[in-house]
């Protein structure tokens, strides 16, 4: 029977405690030489149990009832493969450390966050300048880091930059020490550009990052209205505690709106838009455009029907890419995924602020988790005609990038006949050859529209920018494959794709999906990072 890694701490700590108790027997009968020479050896196993109670990245903050991994993508090596063969990806620039998300201050002129870091790199025609524009203290525990950005230029002769980052107290990485101190918050700063320095820092936003260490969101986006959108997660909100419970996680009796589980909206200069909210009339539930979010780390607004679309990140399973109205209710903590499989949902208990909030299922749901991530509107007809205007998704956790046609109302994805009910089974699922446009980018934490029109792609795990452009790659990719090992031609060659059966434990035919209360979103394995 397998062990679990609290277990074989628990039996690694029972043997030092038996070498610690045969020693102090010695200590007890023996001269002072063998005092000496049993001191020394005491020392050393002193600092192997500080090791094993450490683990590997040292004390983690906040001790988990659960465990987290500090790393959920790949660092695989290799250079992605586009399955369009008039396309292929090449490296805009490489050595960045943990790169998650970039904008554009024009054509070959790129600002990128690095998670743990604190800095916001320059990169100018692919190389990185020698000190970056700016360097803040920032927390990095699992999903703790610099989140998201945006650049501006609506106001003649400024350049601001909209940054949202996990602020530490003292230094990068505070919050993973033998000492750990708490965040400041999830916050939301603007800076100006200026002389290649970002300065005049402003605090737009003050967010929760407690109780953590996941689910703080962070894209930032301008919308067509040229108000700010910032997506927030739940921070490991739900099930934890009254306090952090509130209204806007679907908690009927739920503590008051804090910032947390919503995609927000405020004007550039952090006020309130003009319009009004949606949801309340007073602060902070008049920032909210929607709500109910358990983490979204893309969204992007439809160039043609003005909608805002977004990814969700499930508890383990349904993940999920939904159209959010204004309004939109995503149903977390009550609902993930496809409704009508949420075993013992009732549409009463979500919260709907008198009518004001309206929950609607997901346009696609992968019950395998995949972490899904960016979500970004191709503009642009370089890539070719059929894919302007579609959305494209990139994922963490297999490094792919899908791609999607909308159907004519633009309300709806155009999905492969075997994914009609909406539902990615497996990472192996049948559909899935339709979908994916590329993968090996080890871990997408951005993808971006370029000045220049083409699709530029983050790799968190290969500490690299990608750019997808016209023309052929020296050698065509191999078969689309699968962790399972199965295998599925490209469409060069000619042949309809198949799959091999899945096993009866993965039957794309009985979907099922479990995300109440009772797991008390527990799984590790839909951190982004």
């Amino acid at each position: 029977m397998p062990y679990s890694t609290s277990t074989f701490k628990a039996l690694e700590l029972y043997a030092l405690y038996r070498v610690y108790d045969a020693i102090a027997e010695v200590l007890v009968k023996k001269n002072l030489f063998r005092l000496f020479v049993l001191s020394l050896i005491t020392i050393l196993l002193a600092l192997s149990t500080i090791t094993i109670l450490a683990g590997d990245y040292g004390f983690q903050a906040y001790t988990q009832e659960q465990e987290f991994r500090q790393r959920e993508f790949t660092d695989e090596p290799g250079h992605p493969d586009i399955y369009d063969p008039n396309l292929h990806a090449e490296v805009v620039v490489e050595g960045l450390e943990l790169p998650t998300t970039m904008a554009f201050l024009d054509s070959n002129d790129i600002l990128v966050l690095e998670k743990e870091k604190g800095t916001v790199q320059r990169v100018v025609n692919g190389k990185i300048l020698p000190q970056p524009l700016l360097d803040v203290n920032v927390a990095g525990f699992i999903e703790r880091c610099m989140c998201g950005i945006a650049v501006s230029r609506d106001t003649p002769g400024h350049t601001y930059v909209f940054l949202f980052y996990t602020e530490s107290q003292t230094a990068d990485r505070d919050d993973m020490t033998a000492n750990p101190k708490a965040p400041l918050g999830n916050r939301l700063y603007r800076y100006e550009l200026v002389d290649n320095k970002l300065v005049n820092p402003k605090m737009l936003l003050d967010l929760p990052a407690d109780p953590g260490p996941r689910h703080n969101g962070g894209e930032v986006l301008i919308g067509p209205d040229n108000n700010l959108y910032i997506s927030v997660g739940d921070v490991d909100g739900a099930f934890k505690g009254e306090q952090w419970q509130t209204l806007t996680l679907n908690y009927q009796d739920g503590s008051e709106v804090d910032g947390r589980s919503g995609i927000l909206r405020i004007t550039q200069d952090g006020g309130p838009v003009p319009d009004g909210g949606i949801l309340g009339d007073e602060p902070p539930l008049s920032m909210y455009y929607a709500y109910g979010i358990r983490n979204t780390y893309g969204m992007d607004f439809d160039p043609i029907a003005g909608n805002l679309w977004s990814t969700e990140n499930g508890p383990g399973n349904s993940d999920e890419i939904n159209l959010m109205l204004p309004g939109f209710n995503s149903g977390w903590q009550e609902v993930m995924g496809i409704a009508a499989l949420e075993e013992g949902f009732d549409p009463t208990d979500i919260v709907d602020f008198d009518g004001a909030g309206v929950y609607r299922d997901p346009e696609l749901v992968w019950m395998n988790t995949a972490g899904p991530t960016a979500l970004k509107f191709l503009h642009s007809d370089r890539l070719g005609a059929q894919y302007q205007n579609d959305i494209f998704v990139g994922d963490v956790h297999n490094g792919r990038l899908y791609h999607f046609d909308l159907n004519q109302e633009r309300t709806g994805l155009v999905l492969p006949e075997a994914l009609a009910d909406k539902i990615i089974q497996t990472p192996t699922s049948s559909g899935l050859e339709d979908i994916i446009f590329g993968q090996g980018f080890a871990g997408i934490t951005d993808v971006e529209v370029g000045p220049d029109g083409y699709l530029y792609v983050v790799s968190i795990g290969q500490g690299k920018i990608f750019k997808i452009v016209p023309g052929g790659p020296k050698s065509p990719p191999p078969p689309l494959s699968f962790p399972g090992g199965e295998q599925v031609p490209t469409a060069d060659e000619g042949e309809e794709p198949t799959f091999e059966d899945e096993e009866e434990d993965t039957d794309d035919s009985t979907p099922s999906q479990d995300n109440g209360e009772d797991s008390e979103d527990t799984n590790s394995q839909d951190n982004l990072f």
